[in-house]
């Protein structure tokens, strides 16, 4: 696995280097253009993880690598393995810029008198901070999570026929479910389990209630990851290249 993993790496790292910088600099307009610090981190971090995803499937068709890759002294699950473990350095790599553009841009806040009040507006506190961290690990599991649906369809049609075919799975697994429930009048009145859910919000407010909030979606993310690695490894067997 470890040498699947950094062939993986190897491949990305052009790639990798170019998008890291694009991030810092979407994520330092994001931060001024919103007028606060706190969208950018998680904003990063789930664009790196899905773009990880749909950037290494990329790869594999560019002069035949996919095949080629096979005859070296690699199995199949080492292939899964070190994409996976590929896609989530990239999406941790993401989330280290967005903190590192969302602290910098503070930094010059703090020191430079910014037009219309954005120095104060960029500025960071306890509340920033908390919000920042919970809407970053959401925003890790949304990456997760698609991240963890593409793959497997990568791995098992390829990234032509893949992206042929994702964007029908996407609306069907993500805008669908919302389209019915706006519609069929279920949300209409009072939502069920709004007194559960108005006393979670308010539990995550407090610092333990966020602790546990984060570590949960850290946990939901790992296990969705482990879930599609299986599943794509299942699938990678039984493709024929």
């Amino acid at each position: 696995m470890k040498r699947a993993y950094l062939i993986e790496l190897t491949i990305f790292r052009d790639y990798g280097k170019q998008l890291l910088a694009l991030g810092f600099l979407v994520a330092v307009l994001v931060g001024c253009g919103m007028q606060t610090v706190l969208a950018a981190p998680s904003i990063i971090t789930c664009m790196f993880f899905m773009m990880g995803a749909m950037g290494a499937a990329a790869y594999d068709e560019q002069n035949d690598w996919g095949r080629f890759r096979l005859t070296m002294p690699l199995s199949r699950r080492d292939v899964v393995l070190g994409r996976y473990g590929a896609i989530v350095t990239l999406g941790l790599g993401g989330m280290v810029v967005g903190l590192l553009a969302a602290f910098a841009i503070s930094a010059v806040a703090s020191v430079v008198e910014l037009p219309g009040e954005l120095s104060q507006a960029l500025t960071l506190d306890t509340g920033t901070l908390s919000a920042m961290a919970f809407a970053t690990t959401f925003c890790l599991l949304i990456g997760v999570v698609v991240a963890s649906v593409v793959t497997p369809i990568y791995f098992r049609l390829g990234q032509t026929k893949a992206t042929q075919l994702l964007p029908t799975i996407i609306v069907m697994l993500f805008v669908l479910p919302v389209v019915f429930l706006g519609n069929s009048g279920l949300l209409d009145g009072a939502l069920p389990g709004a007194e559960q859910i108005a006393a979670f919000l308010a539990y995550i407010e407090t610092p333990e209630g966020l602790a546990v909030g984060c570590a949960g979606m850290v946990a939901a993310a790992v296990v969705v990851l482990c879930t599609s690695a299986a599943l794509s490894l299942r699938l990678y067997e039984t493709r024929e290249l």
